[in-house]
């Protein structure tokens, strides 16, 4: 009995340490990384997504200078452009969800963000939110935080201590025509077009294409969602980043091994979004991801072993929040 209880899980053992091999090789994970070295990025990357919009209302200046002073690789923000023609940094196509919008302008509560001139959108309250929702992490400096324009974004990352980069999406760029060009102009002239500071993406081929004609060195990654990948299917999207840029963003839900794999082998690298748990870390690493955008990045670093210098609720504090 004992003999068949150890041949039996050493079967066992033996078809899992095979599926394991097999699951890397089919992920081809060295490739991600020889494609990140040749792009400048680091690798593996963190890419806080609005920030550390876990701790803090997303994109909003705690998140970032939380990000920032945590030491993510990327700070990710949307970009979107006012009435009067300001680039803000907001990821909805209305402020209902984050704002205190219905308050401040009831009539017009569900109009896009591009009805509204900066004034209007600098009187939004843009944090009380956050501590409705969260209570756990609610602070009162949160009340009343502000929306911010693209370039406060930029002055919060041109403040770091260590090297960060910008990892910048056009958002919904049909109803924005030309929003690449000002992007661009934007980051040239506060000194950050460079191909290790900034990395572009979209969900749209046509503005990676733009970004391609108005800033040709630098990286741009092609997002992926589950319908796109329904609709389309892998193999195509995988051509298309290629074609497009130097990497591709997938949902966590279709970053399989064999999908991460066949980008890899195409020259691409491929950050995962937005994955917030250690467990799914571990998984999507192993599948070969490249990097993450995360609402952790505090999390995320600790799973790099990279551990911040200091605790957030310290950072914070020193920044007044």
């Amino acid at each position: 009995m004992t003999r068949r209880l150890s041949l039996f899980l050493f079967v066992v053992f033996f078809i899992l340490a095979a599926a394991a091999v097999m699951i890397r090789v089919v992920a081809a994970p060295s490739a991600g990384k020889s494609a990140a070295e040749r792009l400048g990025i680091i690798h593996p990357t963190v890419v806080a997504h609005r920030g550390a919009s876990y701790l803090a209302p997303e994109a909003t200046a705690p998140a970032y200078i939380l990000a920032r002073e945590l030491g993510a690789d990327y700070i990710e923000m949307d970009v979107q452009r006012t009435s009067d023609g300001v680039l803000i940094a907001y990821h909805d196509d209305t402020f209902e969800r984050t704002t205190d919008i219905a308050v401040r302008f009831p009539t017009r509560a569900k109009n896009p963000v591009a009805d509204f001139s900066l004034a209007e959108v600098k009187s939004l309250d843009a944090g009380s939110w956050f501590n409705a929702r969260y209570p756990d992490r609610a602070r009162p400096s949160y009340k009343g935080l502000q929306i911010l324009t693209f370039e406060e974004v930029v002055a919060i990352a041109s403040a770091a201590r260590k090297p960060i980069g910008l990892y910048i999406e056009s958002k919904s760029p049909e109803l924005y025509p030309g929003i690449e060009y000002d992007i661009v102009k934007i980051v040239s002239r506060r000194g950050w077009l460079d191909a290790k500071k900034v990395i572009f993406q979209s969900f749209s081929r046509e503005s990676l294409d733009i970004f391609a004609r108005s800033a040709p060195a630098i990286p741009r990654v092609y997002l992926i969602d589950e319908k796109m990948e329904k609709e389309s299917g892998w193999g195509k999207l995988v051509r298309t980043a290629a074609e497009a840029g130097s990497g591709i963003g997938p949902v966590g839900y279709v970053a399989f091994p064999w999908n991460l794999g066949a980008a890899h082998r195409a020259g691409l690298i491929a950050h995962v979004y937005t994955v917030n748990a250690s467990w799914q870390f571990s998984v999507l690493n192993f599948f070969g991801a490249d990097g993450f955008f995360t609402d952790r990045c505090d999390l995320l670093m600790e799973y790099y072993g990279r551990r911040p210098d200091r605790a957030p609720g310290d950072i914070l504090e020193k920044f007044k929040y």
